[in-house]
């Protein structure tokens, strides 16, 4: 029962957010079918261990997209911010995400977090368990280290 309850409203949370922002993804879907591998590599993961990554859908270089990321149990991630706002919702696992100037944000299955452009963020995944997460970008990917 536990279980049903948690992907209906993963489900809910992930059509709100594609379907909620003006130009969403939702609209442009292929008339085929698509698979990604969860082992791909690169940008956005490069250069951080334990993480790995789901092109869902657009292309991070040129415009909206979405992803599904996993990162291993322990695994920190630095200081950083993006031009786009981000929209994370928790697959599985719990992420402790902390946003400069605001609290830290315990992002578990089924929670939804956004953050504004340039909001500088980091954290980690919670031992214990691996975090798998979805991001969507409205806007191209980028990365920019920041201090704090």
């Amino acid at each position: 029962m536990r279980k049903r309850l948690f992907l209906a409203g993963l489900a809910g949370a992930l059509t709100v957010v594609v379907t909620g922002p003006t130009g969403s993804l939702a609209d442009s879907g292929p008339s085929q079918p698509v698979y990604h591998s969860h082992k791909e590599q690169g940008s956005p993961c490069e250069g951080l261990a334990g993480c790995t990554f789901v092109q869902l859908k657009g292309d991070p270089k040129t415009g909206p997209s979405e992803a599904m990321f996993t990162l291993k149990a322990g695994t920190p991630f630095s200081p950083h911010w993006h031009t786009s706002p981000e929209h994370v919702v928790g697959v599985s696992g719990v992420m402790l995400w902390h946003v400069e100037g605001r609290k830290t944000y315990r992002v578990g299955a089924g929670d939804y977090l956004y953050y504004p452009s340039k909001a500088v963020h980091w954290g980690k995944c919670a031992p214990g368990a691996d975090c798998v997460y979805y991001v969507y970008d409205s806007e191209p990917y980028d990365f920019h280290p920041a201090e704090r």
